[in-house]
This record gives C-alpha cells, structure tokens and sequence, in this order.
C-alpha cells in the first residue's frame, strides 16, 4: 500500500532539513579543519625557518667581524660577499646559487645587510625580484614578480651590543601552497560526496521517524472505514423505516401534516448522514487507492454538460443561474466516475455558495499539453486566510450555511484527491463578496 501523499511530503521536508543542517555542520566543520590544518603547516615551516636562521646566526656572530672566517662562512653557505654595491648585482653568476643544506624543491635565500641596508653578502634569489628590507620586522610573507611565496625571519645581529646588521633567511611557500591545494580539492569533491551519503541517510531516517506516525494514520484511518461500513446497514433499515411510515402517514393524514411530520426531518437527516457515510468511504479508497481504476478516454465536454442537465434543478430551486461554455471538443484519460464527481462537487458546491440571483458558469478550454475545467461563481467567496484550508477533510468557510445546506466539508478534499491521482492539479482564486474561481487542470490524451 502506497503512502499518502502528505507524509511523503512530510518526509521530504524532514530530510531536507536534517540534510541542510548537517551540510551546514559539514562545511564549517570543513573550514574550521582546513584553518587547522593550514596555521599547524604555517608553524611548522616557521619553527624550521627559524631553526636554520639561529643555526646560520650561531655560526656567523663569532667571525662577523673578522674578513678571513666570514670568507670560509661564506664559501661553506655558498655566499657571495659584496666588496661593493654592485657585485650584489643580479648579473652576477653567484648570486642565483641555494644554500647547500636546502633540499630542492624548497627554496631558501640568505641575506646579510648593515643597518643602513646595505647588502654584506647574499645567497638565493637576485635582490630584484626580492629587495632587501629594513629587518625591523622578525616575520615577513613576500611574493615574487612570478608569484612564488617565501617566509622571512629577520636576525638583527650585534658586537659588544651594538648593532651592525642583518641576518635575512628566506624559505619557499610552494610546497604549502601545494598541500593546501591538494587539501581544498580533496575536500571540494569529498563535500558533494558527503552531500549524497546525508541526504540518503537523511532520507532514510525520515522515513523511520514517520513510520509510527504513519500506521497510527493508517489506524485511525481505518477505524474511520470500519465504522463507516457499520454504519451503512442501520442507515439503510433507518431509511426504509422512515419511508413505510410516511407512506402510511400519507394515506391517513393530509398534505401539509405530512410535510410538517417530525418524520420528515429524520428523512434528511438520514439521507444527509448516509451521504458523508459514502463520501467517507469513497475518501478512503480514493487515498488508499483502492478503487477500480478504469482508465478510458473521457469527453469532458459531454460529462460537463450532463452535469449541468442535472443539477439544473438544484439551481433553480436556489435561483441561480447555471451555464456551460464547452466550444470545442476536450478529451482526456481518466476514471469518467471520479471525474464526474470530480466536477459535480465543485458545481454543487458554487451553487451552495451563490445567494439568489447570482451566476455559476463551468467552461472548458485546453492549453498545451492540460485540459482546463473553470468553476466560477457569484457567491459568498473566499477570505484570503481560509483559502489554504478549504480542501482540508471537514472544513467549511461559514459552519451555519454549511448546515444548513446540508454540506459535510469532505466535496474539496474528494475533488483534489481525485485530481491529483489523475496527476492534475486544482486551484482557487477568491475574494469576499465577489465570489470563487476553481481552476483544474488534467493531462489531455495523446
């Protein structure tokens, strides 16, 4: 037995929401890893930038000021010593050569300067593509012109306390661009992957979720059926009793007693609960799709004018006035009986609903791939708030009218199962005091 319609709503809503909100828990549990994940990298590489700048410092403070040791320093760091400004120069040879501890691909570049910025000796990229700074500054990110990264720890280097200069170590960013790029992938195709295995769990869960609620409908539904078909069998003797009384009342008494006569008012009564008696019945099989579906090609122009024939009395006794616009030949597959109630119950109730005097029109026309079935009328209409409820099972707009009248609140929620199980859909345009628009709309036949 297939589920109603509203829970696989229901459903669909509760598995998108958990969906939703675990994507939203995944993506900044995603970010908040990949910050993690990118500042532990940052400081690794910092700890062993410094390393190697405080080994580089011990080595070069004891013979910084003695020319012969900082030459043999020099050689050993493959250094190029600056005699004057311009054998720092980019065209010299030496100046593109790494430290010779650095393992390729990482980068390094080591640069030693006087406070006034004046270069001493360097070692690693040309002092065009990365000038040399002040070394104020202990940490520096800088970009080449080619867009390579490189870290930057800056030593301020002193004798006897005062300080002569700079000691500038430079590490390549590459290999954590690198990783971090590999991270992002690995997580921008992972995130969709995880999208689809929530959402399935996420469906899946709903669905255990309802499955209580479910068959508590499915119980309550089925009382509903059972003490409906109990109820058949009294009714029915109800009725015949009622009609042997008043035929033999009608063969002892006068007219106008025998319309006054209490039995009279049983026999409506009796005849309005066996009709929500059947629409009760007829809602259940239609929801749990239990009628006959003989599907067959249906002439919505002869069932709406049929319609009209019939239920031309009822009109009349309200004063109303019924008319049919069907211009041109409509055809489309479907149950005829649940069409034929489909229609009668919107007619029946813009009849209901229009005060003397008034118009109910029914008119057929087709669009593209739907037939179009309009019900309007002159009637009451509709407050804007109470629109969305109308097809909910015992709702009536004015409860009074609706007694009255005789009607049971069940027409609209039989007339839009029945639309939707023809996988057509039903509408309603209202204002108050100018009366109601129903729209339906039904798959033609090919």
């Amino acid at each position: 037995m297939k589920q109603n319609r509203l829970f696989q709503r229901t459903r669909l809503n509760l598995a998108a929401w958990y969906a939703g909100v675990m994507g939203c828990i995944l993506s900044l549990s995603g970010f908040g890893v990949y910050q993690v994940v990118a500042q532990t990298y940052q400081e690794t590489i910092d700890q062993g930038l410094e390393s190697v700048a405080d080994a580089i410092y011990d080595s070069l403070v004891p013979v910084s000021q003695q020319s012969e040791p900082l030459r043999q320093l020099a050689h050993q760091l493959s250094l190029e010593l600056c005699q004057s400004q311009t054998q720092c120069s980019p065209q010299s040879p030496s100046v593109k050569h790494r430290i010779s501890a650095a393992a390729a691909p990482i980068h390094y570049y080591l640069r030693l300067s006087k406070v006034l910025d004046t270069p001493v000796a360097i070692a690693g990229l040309p002092l065009s593509e990365l000038p040399l700074t002040d070394g104020k500054t202990r940490w520096l990110t800088r970009r080449t012109s080619s867009g390579e990264q490189f870290r930057q720890v800056s030593l301020l280097l002193q004798t006897q306390n005062q300080p002569w200069g700079y000691l500038q170590v430079g590490r390549s960013l590459t290999d954590l661009d690198q990783h971090l790029a590999t991270l992002r992938l690995t997580m921008m195709l992972g995130f969709p992957v995880a999208l689809v295995l929530i959402g399935g769990s996420s469906w899946w869960l709903s669905g255990l979720s309802m499955q209580p609620i479910y068959r508590s409908y499915q119980q309550m539904s089925q009382v509903t059926t059972d003490v409906a078909h109990e109820l058949r069998t009294p009714i029915a003797a109800m009725q015949a009793t009622i009609e042997a009384a008043l035929l033999q009342a009608s063969l002892s008494q006068s007219a106008s007693v025998q319309e006054s006569s209490p039995l009279n008012t049983l026999k409506r009564q009796t005849t309005r609960l066996s009709q929500l008696v059947k629409d009760l019945l007829l809602l259940a099989r239609l929801e749990h799709q239990e009628t006959a579906r003989q599907l067959t090609s249906c002439c919505l122009n002869d069932l709406i004018n049929d319609l009209v024939e019939e239920l031309a009395v009822l009109a009349v006794a309200a004063e109303v006035s019924l008319n049919a616009q069907t211009p041109e030949p409509v055809k489309v597959v479907g149950n005829e009986d649940q069409l034929y109630r489909l229609v009668y119950n919107l007619i029946d109730n813009a009849i209901r609903a229009t005060s003397a005097g008034g118009r109910v029109i029914v008119s057929l026309n087709q669009s593209e791939n739907y037939a179009i079935v309009e019900v309007q009328d002159t009637g009451i209409g509709i407050a804007p708030e109470e629109q969305y409820r109308i097809f909910d099972r015992f709702y009536r707009v004015q409860q009074d009218r609706s007694r009255q009248t005789g009607g049971s609140g069940l027409g609209l929620a039989i007339a839009q199962i029945i639309v939707q199980s023809h996988q057509g859909s039903i509408e309603v345009q209202s204002q108050l005091g100018q009366g109601s628009y129903f729209i339906i709309r039904l798959p033609l036949s090919c």
